[in-house]
């Protein structure tokens, strides 16, 4: 018995490692939540992208400025998404949360630029 003991508790391990565990979801939940490691391994890209910004603002002077804005536009997109999806758990929720998700988004962008074109537009005259 001790064999099959000690059989599984790597197996079980492998499978908490790599995401798949055997605790119930949530309701409202399509998938299981990640590992502790995918949540280590998502921070770790994180800081990978937040290094690679702060690198991108040093060469400043090598680089164009409007590449610089898109680079920097497009990584704090990225980590955005990759924030939203994994830690805030819309990646595991039902697709009614990512829409109402997206909808509140989609206004807010709405919104700012309008906001924003407002704004300018007083300041012309």
């Amino acid at each position: 018995m001790s064999e099959t003991t000690t059989e599984l508790e790597p197996a079980h391990d492998h499978a908490l490692l790599h995401g798949h565990s055997d605790l119930p979801m949530l309701p409202g939940e399509e998938h299981p939540h990640p590992s502790p490691f995918q949540y280590v391994m998502i921070a770790v890209i994180l800081c990978v992208i937040t290094g690679f910004e702060i690198a991108a603002y040093y060469l400043d002077k090598a680089v164009p400025e409007s590449v610089l804005t898109w680079i920097l536009i497009i990584s704090a997109v990225a980590k955005f998404f990759i924030v939203i999806g994994w830690y805030m758990h819309l990646k595991t929720d039902r697709k009614i949360f990512r829409r109402l998700f997206m909808v509140g988004f989609i206004g807010s962008l709405i919104l700012y630029t309008i906001v924003l074109l407002t704004l300018s537009g007083l300041a012309d005259t």
